[in-house]
């Protein structure tokens, strides 16, 4: 199983949640479960994409740890392929991500 995590952090607004949503959803990922602080999307089959090779990612807003200037997301992305390779399809989506995440006003990358 093929696992990339990607720890980002963001300054604590009530936009926060949905800043997440939509950083997903920019990347052609399905929201299928939504908490406040608990999301999970995954990719829609397109039939070019074998389905073992479909992502899921977990985000976790961890307001335990969270301060007046940041609070800290932690997310994963996932799939059942093994990584063989280190160029496959869930680092490519992982790199996506990253990169929609630092395009995003408000958010930071801490570690990958």
């Amino acid at each position: 199983m093929a696992r990339y995590p990607l720890l980002a952090t963001a300054v604590p607004t009530e936009g926060l949640h949905q800043s997440l949503l939509d950083v997903l959803k920019s990347c052609q990922l399905e929201i299928i479960h939504d908490t406040a602080d608990y999301v999970m999307a995954r990719e829609r089959p397109s039939g070019s994409i074998p389905y073992p090779q479909l992502v899921t990612v977990e985000g976790l807003i961890d307001k335990t740890g969270a301060t007046r200037d940041e609070i800290r997301v932690e997310v994963v992305i996932k799939n059942e392929e093994l990584p063989v390779h280190s160029d496959n399809h869930c680092s490519r989506l992982r790199d996506s991500i990253h990169q929609a995440f630092e395009n995003t006003e408000g958010w930071d990358i801490v570690a990958i």
